[in-house]
Parts: structure tokens; C-alpha cells; sequence
């Protein structure tokens, strides 16, 4: 049997309680005191719960927050870079170590077990600076840390249920990933990170990875929990995607699935959280575009291509440079084999493209297949 990787740490942690342990837990709830996380701690505890933060088993204790902030390391020294903590706001004086609560969704209804271990304070300012290298509030990760309360509560979590579906698609768990990679015969999966819908330069790329001897296929994940104002939506980054997916690639060499996370625009840092989540579903390599995870001019473009010289995750990156519709060369190309000069370049910035879109105007064929122009020109495909 040919062997994918195993999950990051060793062990795929699966916190799910018996459906019997479940409903007794909820028959039982106002016995328990209730947690409203952020967003985003709502859809990490499920994910923890899960594996895909493996070898996390809740959230964060002091000593792992601060060695992370300071180190990028865990304590048992596995390289992570993304604090993973919940903040409530509120008073939370009456919870003790010891106590457990139930953890509520976004439609307030409980969905998790906290068993809380610890409880310490954070500095909203140093995570930021730490985590997204800026205390400016129109970066905006750093800008919702204001919805973060101001101390961290540790524990392990167990899953009640999975969380509403909310986008529409298919969303496999890093078990069932594994046991279909397994099933279809792939040991070397390349995952490719989105959370656009599909354009060409992204085809580009993802048929150049196909081609690759040392690639089985190609695992599509976009991110479709929480993104920012002006972004896609996330049922239409799905329903594009799964269209393109359906017409253009082999259903034997590539699987699209979505992950219901909030994204993190951390530049570098995310990039390497993201390929340890994508090891964690059974992936052995990562492919890393140009600015993957960056917004703004916050980082570096190819700072994300660097990162993995520095730290070893267990996932091997494709590096990719930025490509463009080049109007001589009549195709994508990217500056390592194209020797137009910029004047006959396409840009295929999806800023551009949602100009496009607010402004009334047609999409370029040139960048993006027909199926997924219909989908973004039905209106109302953006985040207000």
C-alpha cells in the first residue's frame, strides 16, 4: 500500500464525542456555562476537533502562545505560526481551570466542549505586531483583534457537531481525506490554497503541477469561512470552482473540497500554517504562488517562497512566480519564458477583476473561462 504523510506531529488528534455522549451533553446544556468565541475561534475549535490542526488538542495554554509569538514553535518544538487562542469578550472571572463549557456557533446554539486548563492574559497590540508584523487597523486581521477579549482561555476540545454548512460544497474532514487519497491510489498530493474563484493564471498553475512526475494530484482547498469585506462569497467561490473543476480536469487526479477556516492574512507565517493544516488532510506538497496570504503592500511578494528555506513543516512547496495573459504568446505565461515587455500583458488581479464587476463591465475571456464569468456576472457574488 503506497503510504501517504502522516499528520503533522505524528498523530491525527479526532476529538468527536459519541452521537449518545452528544445529545446527553446538549439535553443537558443549562447546566453549563455557554462561550460566544469570535468568528474565527468558532470555526477553529471545530478544526481542532477535527485534526486539522494537528497535533493541537485545544486551544493554546501560555507557554505555547508565547513560544509561538516569540519562536514559530510549539513547546515540544514543532515549527507553528499562527497563535491559536480563544477570546471571548465579556467577563469570564467565573470560569475556573477545571470547568467545562459549551462553546456556541454563530447561530448561538452549542456545538463543542471546552475543558478549560488555563487562563492568562494577552496583548492585543504584541499579537499583532508579532503575527501580522503591523499594529495598523486597516490590515484587516488586525483590525478585528477589537472583537478579541482580553484573556485567553486554554483547553482541549471535544465536537458535539459539525458546524451549518454555510457555503454550499462539499467539506471533508482530514479523515476522510486521507482514507479517499488511499482509495484513489495517491501518495504525493499537491494541495493548492484559494479563496478566489478560479481564474487562468490559477489553471495555469494547477495543470503545471499535474504535469509534474512527482505529483499524483491535485488537492483544491479553498478557504470559506471567514474572509474580509470585499471578497468573494464563499457559496460562489465554491460553485465556481466546482464547475470549472467538473469540465476541465480528470476526475481521477484532482479533488475539490472546501475548508471552513477564517483566513489569515499573515503573508509568510499563514503560508506555513496553511501547508501544515494541508499535510494534516493528507497532502505532500504545497504550492506556493506570488503574495499567497499577503494583503496590501503588508508583505513581501515572495516573502511565502522563502519561509520554507527556514523552517521544515514536512511539506515540500511548488514555487511559482506571478503569471499573466501575454498578448503576443496568447496564453499565460510568467516572466521566466515570456520576453514581452509589460505593455502586452493582462493582469489577472483579482482586484481588477472585482473593479470589473462593481463597475458594470464585461470580464476578460482572456483570463477567465466562460463558466466562471456567467457565475460572477449573475451580481451580488461579493462581501458587502
Amino acid at each position: 500500500m503506497r503510504l501517504i504523510p502522516t499528520p503533522y506531529g505524528g498523530t491525527l488528534v479526532e476529538a468527536i464525542l459519541a452521537q449518545n455522549q452528544a445529545k446527553r451533553l446538549l439535553e443537558q446544556q443549562n447546566e453549563f456555562l455557554k462561550i460566544k468565541p469570535p468568528i474565527e475561534q468558532i470555526y477553529d475549535a471545530e478544526k481542532i476537533a477535527l485534526g486539522a490542526y494537528s497535533p493541537l488538542q485545544g486551544f493554546m495554554d501560555e507557554e505555547d502562545y508565547t513560544r509561538v509569538l516569540n519562536r514559530n514553535e510549539l513547546k515540544k518544538g514543532l515549527v507553528w505560526t499562527i497563535p491559536i487562542v480563544l477570546t471571548p469578550k465579556g467577563d469570564t472571572k467565573e470560569l475556573k481551570p477545571g470547568d467545562e463549557a459549551l462553546l456556541l456557533d454563530l447561530f448561538d446554539q452549542p456545538f463543542a466542549l471546552l475543558k478549560l486548563e488555563q487562563k492568562f492574559k494577552i496583548d492585543k497590540g504584541e499579537f499583532a505586531e508579532k503575527v501580522y508584523a503591523t499594529r495598523d487597523t486597516n490590515h484587516p486581521n488586525v483590525a478585528e483583534l477589537s472583537e478579541y477579549g482580553e484573556t485567553a482561555l486554554s483547553g482541549k476540545v471535544e465536537l458535539l457537531r459539525a458546524l451549518p454548512n454555510q457555503h454550499g460544497g462539499v467539506e471533508l474532514t482530514p479523515r476522510e481525506t486521507r482514507e479517499y487519497f488511499q482509495k484513489m491510489g495517491w501518495k504525493n498530493v499537491a494541495a493548492y490554497q484559494a479563496r478566489n474563484p478560479p481564474h487562468k493564471a490559477h489553471e495555469y498553475i494547477q495543470r503545471l503541477t499535474l504535469e509534474r512526475d512527482d505529483v499524483d494530484a491535485l488537492f483544491i482547498h479553498p478557504i470559506v469561512g471567514k474572509l474580509k469585506k470585499g471578497d468573494y462569497k464563499p457559496e460562489v467561490i465554491m460553485e465556481a470552482y466546482k464547475v470549472f473543476v467538473e469540465k476541465y480536469y480528470p476526475k481521477n487526479r484532482v479533488l475539490l473540497s472546501a475548508l471552513s477556516i477564517a483566513m489569515r492574512y499573515a503573508g509568510p507565517k499563514a503560508v506555513l500554517f496553511y501547508a501544515i493544516i494541508r499535510r494534516n488532510y493528507g497532502c505532500s506538497h504545497y504550492i506556493v504562488g506570488r503574495d499567497q496570504a499577503g494583503v496590501g503592500s503588508y508583505y513581501d511578494p515572495y516573502a511565502a517562497h522563502a519561509i520554507f528555506d527556514k523552517y521544515d513543516v514536512g511539506v515540500v512547496p511548488l514555487r511559482y512566480q506571478e503569471t499573466f495573459y501575454c498578448r503576443v504568446c496568447e496564453g499565460m505565461v510568467s516572466s521566466k519564458v515570456c520576453p514581452h515587455p509589460e505593455s502586452e500583458r493582462v493582469s489577472t488581479s483579482q482586484t481588477k477583476i472585482r473593479e470589473l464587476l462593481q463597475q458594470g463591465k464585461p470580464l476578460p475571456k482572456e483570463i477567465l473561462r466562460q463558466e466562471v464569468i456567467q457565475i460572477l456576472e449573475r451580481g451580488d457574488v461579493l462581501i458587502k
